[in-house]
Formats: structure tokens, C-alpha cells, sequence
């Protein structure tokens, strides 16, 4: 019993001093946001366009970070999120059956961040409260719009034929990326079981022209990962 003991305090102690160096891990989360049913004016009779609403965006991604620095850390994650949403058009020549398509972004966060409460745990090599922010890049799919209607049928938006769209939508969405920068601040819970490492965050971001008709949104994000 008492090797034992030793043994998981020398593994603790090797486990708290790899864990100052940095780690990195996966992650999953929700963000928080609303963007509402919308009907853009085609401002021609017969011609319509409805995109359906959604609430929020799936994440998933990865992280790195370095916690060698005295006073500060240094983290840089990249992620996936999106949803669903209903496309719906018609005109002279008739309408589509609804399309089920997504909104999509891929993002990637540069965060320096402070620890701001320590706590020693048993059975834990520690737990700490850290607060930070920094800068994001963003490429975002559009939302449906007439424009983009215009140009998939050929300019003809009272005679194209609807049933073409579905087809050209997918290629027109990758060749028509937004790409947008921005803000963030955000708080975090960390905990370490020996070489593993668990993060539960709280980021708040601010920027322009990624989510529809908004400038901010809030995300949780759970990682799991190694110290190194």
C-alpha cells in the first residue's frame, strides 16, 4: 500500500509538471443564436423565396495550447459548426420540392488567457478558473438570397426551371465563401487527471456577417484532452 501511494504521488507530481507545458485535445459545443424564417423581395409577381429558420450551430473541432509562458497562456483552436435549415422556391414555371440544406463555418481562434483561481483536488494534479480573449477568422456558406437564385437559373428568375437548383446549389455555396474576422472573450473551467485533460468554456465572439442579422453569438464548448 505504501509503494502504491508513493507511486501515484511521483506520477502526480510528473503528470503536474508536464501539465505546465501545454496540451491539446478535441472538442464539441453549441452555439447560441437565432436566425428567423426570411422571405427576400424578388420584386416580381409569381416569384418567391422562403428560407426556413434555425436555432444555434453544432461544433466540432480541436485545440492546442501552450501554458510554458510566465503569466500567460497561448491556445489556438479550430472548429466546424453548423445546421439545417429549409430551402423553398417557385415561379411561373412552377416549385421545387424544399430543400434541406445547411449553414456552415469553419473557424479558427487565437486566445491568450490568464489563470484566475487555482484549486488542488485529491485524486486531481489540479483544477484552475482561467478569463482570456483574442482574435477569430471565419469562412461562412451564405444564406439563400435571390441573387444567388438569379445566377443558378441563368438570370431567368420567372421561367428557370426550379427543379435545377438543388443540383447547383451545393457548388455555388463552396464558390461563394464569406470570409469575416473578429473579437472574442471567454471563460473557462480546467480540470487534469494525471495526463488527462478536461476544459469546460464559455466564449462569447463578436463579429460581423457569419451568423445572419447578427454581430455576436455564444458558444459552450466541451474539450478532452492530454496534457503534454
Amino acid at each position: 500500500m505504501r509503494n502504491l501511494k508513493i507511486a501515484l504521488f511521483i506520477m502526480t507530481v510528473l503528470a503536474t509538471n508536464l501539465f505546465a507545458i501545454g496540451g491539446f485535445g478535441l472538442q464539441v459545443g453549441q452555439s447560441s443564436f437565432s436566425v428567423a424564417e426570411s422571405s427576400p423581395e424578388s420584386g416580381i409577381p409569381g416569384v418567391s423565396l422562403t428560407n426556413g429558420s434555425f436555432d444555434g450551430a453544432y461544433v466540432v473541432g480541436g485545440y492546442l495550447y501552450i501554458d510554458a509562458i510566465p503569466f500567460i497562456d497561448l491556445e489556438v483552436d479550430a472548429n466546424i459548426r453548423g445546421n439545417k435549415y429549409d430551402i423553398n422556391f417557385e415561379n411561373v414555371a412552377g416549385s421545387m420540392d424544399p430543400i434541406n440544406f445547411g449553414w456552415a463555418s469553419t473557424d479558427i481562434y487565437y486566445t491568450l488567457r490568464k489563470k484566475v483561481f487555482g484549486l488542488s483536488i485529491p485524486f486531481l494534479a489540479g483544477a484552475k478558473i482561467h478569463a482570456g480573449g483574442g482574435y477569430n477568422t471565419h469562412v461562412s456558406t451564405p444564406i439563400a438570397d435571390i441573387e444567388m437564385i438569379t445566377e443558378l437559373l441563368g438570370g431567368d428568375l420567372t421561367n428557370g426551371d426550379p427543379s435545377a437548383l438543388e443540383d447547383n446549389l451545393v457548388n455555388y455555396l463552396e464558390d461563394n465563401t464569406i470570409d469575416a474576422s473578429g473579437f472574442h472573450f471567454q471563460t473557462g473551467l480546467q480540470f487534469k487527471l494525471l495526463m488527462l485533460d478536461t476544459f469546460l468554456n464559455y466564449r462569447y465572439t463578436i463579429v460581423e456577417d457569419v451568423v445572419p442579422d447578427a454581430s455576436g453569438y455564444g458558444s459552450i464548448n466541451l474539450r478532452i484532452g492530454f496534457g503534454i
